[in-house]
């Protein structure tokens, strides 16, 4: 049996004029889907070609200088050759490319690769016996746009990330002054399209179908479930704990019931955001990122993404798909 879901909450609003509300499954108030089944540690990064099945701990106890030289591989499109953990960038390289691995920084392994030495982060690295997780990493200062830090910063960030001690994802520019609340077209698309088109190069997600999903799931950012800054109705526990409210859960179309349940919380925008986006390129929804990552066919991962369970509303995808063509969304897949 099929459910249904909605916030029942005054603050909902329909995305745009001539597009029927989307009620989302089990797992979303307007149009999402469940994640409880998809939190193992193993899931795939949108950059990697692996299974996440070690911490980064039983990495730094199995793998030492002492083990090294070995042959590893690339599993990350666009994966930089910094000159130092989070330096200058001196190169990319995509999933498959060979390099060896000389030793180890941090959360970084030392690498040469065509005889130039550097550092790769072993998020994105494979070697015999430990696959890379494809775990997108905390990006301190703008190491996530390119830019890069000094060298005794760097190593130190690097070795704090091997330990854990990083913060949450932080909101920056007009988002980190941005409390929620509805915008106008423009302003909603003016201030996430960037935020969504800089996740898509990292994660492969294309920003035009993580716009057009925020808008439907928020009506234009109307709901975010409260402080939740949930920008796409994900249940369960996040980062930031669990907001609980009140929805409708629908049963065979016909009965509803309100009910209280938790949704997931954010420290921040970007990291709802960065939860999406590896909620759609693993599980059931892998197929139709990897469809995307050869067609680059937006609209055909919005199919993609609803005929694998993403929403119960039949015109979901079309919706999706409409928003896309009418504020142009696709010039931020870019």
């Amino acid at each position: 049996m099929r459910k249904c879901a909605f916030l029942y909450v005054a603050a909902f609003l329909i995305a745009t004029a001539g597009l029927t509300a989307v009620y989302a499954e089990e797992e979303t108030p307007f149009g999402g889907t469940a994640i409880t089944e998809e939190k193992s540690s193993s899931d795939k990064n949108l950059e990697t070609g692996d299974v996440n099945t070690k911490s980064v701990e039983k990495v730094e106890e199995e793998k030492k200088d002492g083990d090294f030289p070995q042959s590893g591989t690339v599993q990350g499109d666009n994966l930089r050759l910094r000159q130092w953990p989070w330096g200058p960038v001196m190169g990319k390289y995509s999933t498959g490319d060979k390099i060896t691995v000389t030793g180890v920084d941090g959360e970084f392994y030392e690498v040469t690769v065509n005889g130039v030495k550097g550092y790769m982060h072993k998020n994105y690295v494979s070697i015999p016996g430990t696959p890379a997780t494809g775990v997108a990493p905390y990006y301190p200062g703008d190491t996530r746009s390119g830019g890069y830090l000094s060298k005794e910063e760097g190593t130190q960030k690097s070795k704090d990330g091997a330990e854990g001690k990083v913060p949450a994802s932080t909101d920056t520019g007009d988002l980190a002054n941005y409390p929620g609340g509805k915008l106008p077209p423009d302003k909603f698309i003016a201030l996430f399209g960037p935020v969504a088109q800089a996740s898509m190069k990292e994660t492969g997600v294309p920003a035009s179908v993580t716009l057009a999903q925020a808008i439907l799931e928020t009506g234009w950012g109307g709901s975010s479930i409260g402080d939740a800054k949930n920008l796409f109705g994900i249940k369960g526990t996040g980062p930031a704990g669990t907001t609980v409210v009140h929805t409708q859960e629908c049963y065979d179309g016909k009965t509803y019931v309100t009910i209280k349940d938790g949704f997931r919380k954010y420290h921040s925008w970007q990291e709802s955001i960065d939860d999406h986006a590896k909620l759609v390129s693993n599980g059931r929804y892998k197929s139709a990122w990897d469809n995307y990552q050869s067609t680059k066919d937006a609209d055909a991962f919005a199919r993609g993404i609803h005929q694998a369970g993403y929403a119960t509303s039949p015109t979901y995808a079309d919706n999706l798909i409409s928003l896309m063509k009418q504020y142009n969304l696709y010039q931020w897949d870019k």
